[in-house]
């Protein structure tokens, strides 16, 4: 079995907001068939009515997910369970900690290496 872990790196880059959006979209082909269950705790967005209603007891798709965030919405807190080929096993969790940080719980070892390639400083927390 793949061992689990989590990598944190900061949201903010030189006065640049890494959003949503722009975490899966970086991620690529890694996660392209995946499907996302949405936990919202603080969304900013004017948008937030029309996001809420597209995942509200559904899984979306990475691309739709990509769509619905690409303007000026802000994740401020929340999770995104990602589901590869089993819809019933969760494959990687990605969550807003406090509009600051994007945590990534996984045990894909090509994602994890990924994520350490795209944001050098992601370092590992102990636990989620």
């Amino acid at each position: 079995m793949t061992e689990i872990r989590v990598l944190s790196f900061a949201a903010w880059r030189g006065g640049h907001y890494i959003g949503l959006a722009e975490v899966l979209a970086s991620l690529g082909t890694l996660i392209e068939g995946h499907r996302w269950q949405l936990i919202i705790d603080w969304l900013v967005s004017p948008e937030t009515e029309a996001i809420t209603e597209a995942t509200a007891n559904s899984l979306v798709t990475t691309s739709r997910l990509i769509d619905l965030f690409s303007g000026e919405g802000q994740l401020i807190d929340g999770e995104l369970v990602g589901h590869g080929d089993s819809p019933s096993v969760p494959e990687v969790s990605i969550r807003a900690f406090d509009s600051g940080y994007w945590d990534v719980q996984t045990g894909s070892p090509e994602l994890l290496k990924k994520i350490v390639s795209l944001y050098p400083d992601a370092h590992e927390l102990p636990e989620w």
